[in-house]
């Protein structure tokens, strides 16, 4: 089960990045950029750095998923961002932790930004994600997706709006899923620190406590992106120039 949890996973946060389930009847206005300074060396900073969460970040009892888990997440993401041209991410810098006895997941990646218009494309991204129509847009979008999967159902989708305002942008949601009869919660949480993106995401059993929550993982993610980012170029870092 721990395999078609994983696999799952890749493909609802692979949508969540590189499905663009905008109806062209809605206008949306771009992200502006004329205030703003792309943060190009520190994009170039974070891929030679493979910044992502360590088991030593999460509660006791989490551990990596196995190494062929893993890897089965790693290639649904290469697999998804084949068929979206506006994609550009990295999965080589991906995390994922499980906690055997509560059955919870952790996991998410961190991916730079190699342009302007990638910049601008996430943040316009984000807004859309914030928007009630949108919104609908994805569950259905998820929904058929998922349809070949199995008995993977979404049953309901909520914003988590605590989760728009940290970092340079951000947003987040949590997903109720049927799968094969047993209720589950995904939380999900995404956001611009500079020249990178990240995701995360934390499942577990609809009705249980989770062990972290998605806004903790994605606060110590951030925090692990700026003190790379700091030690690659203090300078800049300090002068918030990112």
């Amino acid at each position: 089960m721990i395999k078609r949890i994983s696999l799952s996973l890749g493909l609802l946060s692979g949508i969540l990045f590189t499905g663009n389930p905008v109806n062209a009847d809605i206008p949306l206005t771009p992200v502006s950029t004329a205030s703003s300074t792309v943060p190009q060396t520190i994009s170039q900073a974070s891929t030679s750095s493979n910044v992502k969460l360590l088991l030593e970040d999460l509660p006791e009892g989490f551990q990596e998923l196995p190494p062929e888990l893993t890897a089965s997440l790693a290639s649904q993401f290469r697999l998804l961002t084949q068929q979206f041209q506006d994609a550009n991410l990295n999965p080589e810098n991906l995390f994922a932790f499980v906690n055997p006895e509560s059955f919870q997941i952790v996991l998410g990646f961190t991916s730079p930004l190699s342009s302007e218009q990638d910049w601008v494309n996430f943040d316009t991204n984000v807004q859309q994600l914030q928007q009630p129509e949108i919104q609908q847009l994805l569950v259905s979008q998820l929904k058929q997706r998922l349809q070949g999967m199995g008995e993977i159902n979404v049953l309901e989708y909520k914003p988590l709006p605590e989760l728009n305002n940290f970092a340079d942008t951000s947003t987040g949601f949590t997903l109720g899923i049927d799968m094969e009869g047993t209720p589950l919660q995904l939380d999900m949480a995404t956001f611009r620190r500079g020249g990178m993106i990240a995701f995360t995401g934390v499942m577990y059993v609809n009705g249980q406590m989770p062990l972290i929550q998605v806004g903790d993982v994605a606060q110590k993610l951030d925090s692990r992106i700026v003190q790379v980012s700091a030690q690659s170029y203090p300078a800049r870092l300090a002068n918030h120039q990112f």
